[in-house]
């Protein structure tokens, strides 16, 4: 999705790091690295996950960018969700935890009886580290923005208002969610 923005010189990714088992310190520590090296001048954080999110919109608030550097996350957590009503974060990604889980099962389900996965699979495979191919369905992610949360996360009780609207600061427009 990104490749054709770069190559076409619209974009410029100027800082690309792998942080190891996601870990939210090393992220911090990475977008620092980042805003050094660049004078601060970084318009998006395509970041993995919302904890490490978290750990970049923390890096941004000591240079006063929070909320002006667009920022990604994915699995829709309370504080990630928290961060979007704040407007320090775009946008999360959330999957269902109900469809994953009865994939799952579907899926077990074939590979203990020996039958095939593949009408369930439809032929996707993930790889491991060490490039064994395990049978995978993937399922289709949901994007989180501020105008959505309701109609996701909230609508499939994967979060509850008393969690996302716990400790937000005074003054938070919430969209009418708390």
């Amino acid at each position: 999705m990104l490749n054709p923005l770069i190559q076409s010189n619209k974009i410029h990714k100027v800082y690309d790091i792998f942080v190891p088992e996601w870990n939210n310190d090393r992220a911090r520590t990475s977008m620092e690295q980042a805003l050094t090296a660049n004078q601060n001048n970084i318009q998006v954080a395509y970041v993995a996950n919302d904890g490490m999110a978290n750990a970049v919109i923390a890096a941004l608030r000591e240079q006063k960018m929070n909320g002006k550097v667009l920022v990604t996350g994915q699995d829709a957590t309370v504080a990630g969700i928290q961060n979007i009503l704040t407007g320090n974060q775009a946008m999360t990604v959330y999957k269902a935890i109900s469809k994953e889980a009865n994939a799952t099962a579907e899926l077990v389900a074939a590979l203990s009886h020996n039958t095939s996965t593949a009408n369930l699979t439809q032929g996707h495979t993930t790889r491991t580290q060490d490039g064994t191919a395990i049978p995978s369905i993937l399922e289709t992610p949901v994007i989180v923005t501020q105008e959505t949360i309701a109609s996701t996360v909230l609508a499939d009780n994967y979060l509850t208002k008393d969690q996302v609207c716990q400790d937000l600061p005074a003054g938070t427009d919430t969209h009418g969610i708390c």
